[in-house]
């Protein structure tokens, strides 16, 4: 800035001034701005967020966890919360991944708060206790995708997969599927939790048949087919299967057509969630589409209300919104 000022004819603070946007409030003229600012394009002034932060004791970051950065999800999460904090001109993300790991999240959120970031966005695979330390340290936290199990008072942005889960449900038995089954992590995962209960709604609200051995549980991401084999080796087996993950719907593919079972014509699959991969010309495989980029967005919002008045309660919200896509598996 000093060789800008004196170039430009113009002390330093000046330089400083107009570079930060504020010199119409003190006064300096447009042409002598644009002669600043032309001068630092030119000289490839860039400048420090670091002292900028120092200054005003902000970071200007919002700390992201996700499960990976393999994933169509994880994607769009991401470019929500980019396109929400750069339409609004305000923080930026710095991304972490946590890789399915407990200890590695509990490293990855010590790290953004010794970063010094101003809100954490986390999968809901966050540990209860994890989530009560960053509170005491007073940084905001919001979950998004899925709410957490057992930590009601947190801030979220969340798909509703209670009502996506029942819509999945009503739409094979509008396809004349009577023996639903559903595939998942419902045990230990909170969000299949969710969906499962919506499931089983449906079913009831149907008069649908709902057999506890329906419910497939199986850790998250896993390929274990033994529950599979039992349930579709079965005398009376399902005629269809909900997924709660697409992960999970492929590996079941897998496991029926080694039952000799064919998709759809045997069994109807349906996925809770949907990526490129489900698209592919060999698999085509029907999914419900999460939006996954507007849950990002609302998540950065909800960071943005907390940062600006850390006393506020929790801010919750819901996304109902989905679509349903048939392909060649129902």
């Amino acid at each position: 800035m000093a060789m800008i000022a004196e170039k430009a004819g113009v002390a330093r603070t000046t330089v400083s001034v107009i570079l930060n946007g504020r010199y119409r409030e003190r006064g300096i003229s447009e042409k002598t701005a644009q002669r600043v600012r032309s001068l630092a394009e030119a000289m490839s002034f860039v400048p420090s967020e670091t002292a900028r932060s120092l200054s005003r004791r902000r970071s200007g970051m919002i700390g992201v966890i996700l499960p990976g950065f393999n994933s169509a999800w994880g994607e769009s999460i991401i470019t929500g919360i980019r396109s929400r904090l750069h339409k609004m001109q305000t923080h930026v993300p710095l991304i972490a991944a946590a890789h399915d790991d407990d200890d590695w999240e509990e490293r990855e959120i010590k790290l953004l708060i010794e970063r010094g970031v101003e809100a954490i966005v986390c999968c809901a695979t966050v540990r209860a206790e994890n989530h009560r330390r960053i509170v005491e340290r007073g940084v905001p936290f919001v979950f998004v995708g899925h709410r957490a199990k057992g930590i009601p008072d947190a801030s979220y942005a969340a798909w509703d997969g209670t009502r996506v889960a029942a819509a999945a449900t009503r739409h094979l038995i509008g396809k004349g599927r009577r023996r639903i089954a559903f595939l998942g992590s419902a045990a230990t995962n909170p969000a299949g939790s969710e969906q499962y209960q919506g499931h089983r709604q449906a079913l009831m609200e149907a008069k649908r048949e709902l057999r506890p051995e329906w419910r497939i549980d199986v850790p998250r991401n896993s390929d274990d087919g033994g529950m599979m084999r039992a349930v579709f080796s079965a005398a009376e087996r399902p005629d269809a299967l909900i997924s709660d993950s697409w992960q999970q719907a492929l590996h079941a593919i897998e496991e029926l057509d080694a039952r000799g079972l064919s998709v759809p014509e045997d069994v109807s699959l349906l996925a809770l969630g949907d990526a490129p991969i489900c698209r592919h010309g060999r698999i085509q495989l029907s999914a419900v589409v999460e939006p996954a980029e507007q849950i990002g967005g609302m998540a950065a919002e909800i960071a943005l209300k907390l940062i600006a008045d850390p006393s506020r309660r929790p801010i919750q919200q819901l996304v109902a919104d989905y679509s349903i896509i048939d392909r060649a598996t129902t």
